[in-house]
């Protein structure tokens, strides 16, 4: 029986979101929420949900609902996940999951509890590139993995979610965690992880240079910038050779270039948009009676939450809310 699945907002990710589960069988697109009863409604006609509401808490009280997406702007994540979980939903949000460790612990108790998953949707995770390219790196394509430069950056300063610090705003968020994200699925987990910023006039974050380090020697420079756009690609440099990942946080294709033979290139198309990866592993998690999809765990959720609380806390950076 197809998974009868719910979106929170009516937002610019939900819409890509809802276009991609309209082109899979598995998915029963049974309703979409939003502040706005008639932005909902526009909504539902366009993707073809069976309804639309006014409320999100009419989502959570539907008993026909099993599992809610929540593609609202980050600082929303933990309330209505946790209100999801708590009326018994199966709940895959985008990331970040929640605006810092403590809340996001809070809501994997409550999902434990309630006995229904909770995924944090950072798509990158869940795409085919990353057992190809961590296949790649196990036969020793470029030698032992040494180094990794990864930048991601566009000009998105003005969008009040980013700009006020109310919204846990800042680069760090919204964008730093895809570059962790690239370094933690290269390298594992650091054990060193420092930084620097340049902040607004608001106080958050416009401009992040982080420099991590790792148990077996490796390195990686990573770069989140808001103000401008930046390359948006990862490169992994290894005693005989580099890998290539063109705008890696969804990405489609790398380049092996050893020092010595031939390039080759892997391409990894996406069946729909990149979104339906994650879609997949829920549905396969809930059918199987797990709690938590296994391209991204709770553990390293909370992982990489830790990590951005500490760098937060270097910079001086404390949301009103905490």
């Amino acid at each position: 029986m197809p998974i009868r699945f719910a979106i929170l907002t009516a937002g610019n990710i939900a819409g890509q979101m809802a276009e991609t589960v309209s082109h899979m069988p598995e998915i029963c697109r049974w309703a979409v929420a939003a502040r706005d009863l008639d932005r909902a409604q526009a909504f539902a006609e366009k993707y073809g949900f069976a309804h639309a509401r006014g409320s999100y808490q009419e989502v959570y009280d539907d008993p026909e609902v099993d599992l809610v997406y929540i593609g609202s702007p980050h600082s929303h994540h933990y309330q209505q996940a946790k209100d999801a979980i708590l009326a018994g939903k199966h709940v895959l949000c985008e990331k970040p999951l929640a605006p810092n460790a403590a809340l996001a612990k809070e809501l994997f108790r409550l999902a434990k509890e309630k006995g229904v998953l909770l995924a944090e949707a950072t798509w990158t995770r869940y795409m085919p590139f990353v057992p190809a390219l961590r296949q790649v790196l196990e036969e020793g394509a470029i030698g032992k993995p040494l180094s990794m430069i990864c930048d991601f950056g566009f000009p998105v300063s003005g969008r009040a979610r980013l700009a006020r610090p109310e919204l846990a705003g800042g680069a760090l968020l919204d964008l730093g965690i895809y570059p962790l994200t690239m370094a933690a699925l290269v390298f594992g987990e650091a054990v060193n992880t420092t930084g620097l910023c340049a902040k607004t006039e608001e106080g958050v974050d416009a401009q992040d240079c982080i420099c991590q380090t790792f148990a077996g020697g490796e390195t990686a420079l990573l770069h989140a910038n808001m103000l401008c756009a930046l390359d948006n690609h990862a490169v992994i440099y290894g005693e005989k050779g580099q890998i290539r990942l063109p705008l890696f946080w969804h990405c489609e294709e790398f380049t092996v270039l050893p020092r010595e033979g031939e390039s080759r290139a892997y391409s990894f198309p996406h069946r729909i948009s990149g979104y339906e990866y994650e879609v997949e592993s829920a549905v396969r998690a809930i059918q199987a009676g797990q709690l938590e999809c296994p391209e991204m765990p709770a553990a390293e959720t909370i992982r990489m939450l830790e990590m951005m609380d500490a760098l937060r806390a270097s910079w001086g950076i404390r949301y009103p809310f905490e």
